[in-house]
């Protein structure tokens, strides 16, 4: 086949063109494009080789320059750009164009459904927990339905912030936007940020009556079959305490998964009812009477608690508290203040007892603050009793004692009728004689006319006796 070179005006084209060449372009761009409906091009050409064109009319001849000596060449006229070849070139090359603009637009539009210019329908599931051979049970929400899901190799994944991933690790209380496949069991898409928000909050306890988490100005409603974890370990509402960190996940403004990033423990006050007027204090809250302190809910790590009294030291601890663990602090190590307690008794030999223990009276007693009952024995003596308040360094109690007078009756007689007796040296009357008489010893004196004086000396320590003086005759 011949070469053509072309001209137009003064340019040239600089290329020259083979049709040849054309046509293996067109074999090559026929192979790796798909079939269309254009036509055969070889028909085209041969067409339109059949056509005869009119060469376009010019209006005048250009003509030689006259200095380039001699005699001036014959006139010709300049030979027509649009011929039958150049015609025929700017034909291939349209038929070229138009295959490549084919197969763009089919690419575009036929590329599939992964294609990210057309959005795909996702439904919320919340994970619940797994099943073998990888498959997930879910919690539908929009339907209100349990299922099972599972991911294939070909699911594509989007994560939290919107990028494409194929490393991602579900767990049980995960928020999912999942689209399946048309058997409900396969997932195409999922994504793990999108519509779902996360938030971490604390301050928050569950009222599970209105199924709402309620905080100091915050309210956040919970779904039915919302998940609150610990560890990947289920926990109820009721468990969540005002301190502990929480990390929530929701989706139309309704939460369905709770996970405790920082969970409490407790502590516990033993061993405080004898404080007087106690006073406590947790870190650098405010004190609260030491009396209404049960058990506190607290962050695990490091506490500060302070303790007084009026009986008391006050006392500061440092504590541990681990979480889930419940802290005992025992207050009956607790220092206590001390006084000097002093009975004076008006008596010796007594027998001293405080709380009803025995204790040394001879020495004063040094007894932590505080309300004591104080009794002192001695026989011969009532029993002398005192509720003493032990609120200073030193207190000093005066015990008078009273004598124990026990009564008991003697009955005298004599064989003389008419005899005088005399207790004491106090005229009692004649015998016989019934006297009711302290216990202890008495001096009696008998005296009758005709008859010698009698004298003894009698003890009264029962509750009766019988005496009968035999008096002699002078």
């Amino acid at each position: 086949m011949k070469d053509y070179h072309f001209e137009r005006d003064e340019q040239d084209f600089d290329q020259t063109i083979r049709l040849d060449d054309i046509n293996k372009e067109m074999k090559k761009l026929e192979d790796d494009q798909p079939e269309d409906d254009l036509g055969d091009k070889d028909a085209f050409l041969d067409a339109f080789e059949s056509e005869k064109f009119d060469p376009p009319k010019m209006e005048g001849a250009q003509k030689m320059p006259s200095d380039q000596g001699g005699a001036l060449p014959e006139e010709q006229e300049d030979k027509p750009f649009f011929n039958k070849k150049t015609m025929a070139v700017i034909a291939v090359v349209a038929v070229i164009v138009a295959i490549a603009f084919f197969a763009i637009v089919r690419g575009v539009f036929f590329s599939g459904s992964e294609n990210e210019g057309f959005p795909v329908e996702q439904t919320p599931m919340l994970i619940q927990g797994a099943l073998v051979g990888g498959e997930w049970i879910v919690y539908e929400i929009d339907e209100d339905a349990k299922k099972s899901i599972a991911l294939t190799e070909e699911t594509v994944i989007t994560d939290a912030q919107g990028q494409i991933t194929a490393d991602v690790q579900l767990n049980t209380g995960d928020l999912i936007l999942a689209q399946l496949d048309q058997d409900g069991k396969s997932v195409l898409s999922m994504n793990l940020g999108g519509k779902i928000e996360t938030t971490e909050e604390t301050g928050l306890t569950a009222d599970t009556v209105s199924k709402q988490l309620l905080g100091e100005g915050k309210t956040f409603s919970y779904g039915e079959q919302a998940m609150f974890l610990y560890n990947q370990e289920v926990i109820q509402p009721k468990d969540l305490e005002a301190c502990d960190v929480l990390t929530l996940k929701s989706y139309d403004n309704i939460v369905w998964s709770v996970e405790v990033k920082e969970y409490h423990g407790y502590i516990s006050v033993e061993n405080k009812d004898n404080i007087v007027n106690g006073m406590f204090q947790l870190d650098e809250g405010e004190a609260v009477l030491l009396a209404e302190t049960q058990r506190i809910a607290v962050k695990e790590g490091t506490h500060t608690i302070t303790v007084s009294g009026d009986n008391i030291e006050k006392r500061t601890d440092s504590i541990f508290v681990e979480t889930g663990e419940v802290y005992l602090y025992d207050l009956s190590k607790a220092q206590e203040k001390v006084g000097v307690l002093m009975i004076n008794p008006n008596v010796s030999d007594y027998k001293l007892y405080i709380n009803g223990t025995l204790v040394d009276s001879t020495v004063p007693s040094v007894l932590p603050l505080g309300e004591y009952d104080v009794v002192i024995l001695k026989n011969g003596y009532t029993e002398w009793s005192q509720h003493i308040v032990l609120n200073a360094a030193t207190v000093s109690i005066d015990a008078n004692l009273q004598k124990d007078l026990q009564y008991g009756t003697v009955i005298i007689s004599a064989n003389a009728e008419g005899a005088q007796l005399f207790l004491d040296g106090k005229d009692m009357g004649t015998a016989p004689i019934e006297l009711n008489l302290p216990y202890g010893s008495y001096s009696l004196e008998v005296e009758k006319s005709g008859y010698a004086p009698f004298s003894t000396t009698i003890l009264v320590n029962s509750s009766s006796a019988h005496l009968k003086i035999d008096l002699v005759k002078e």
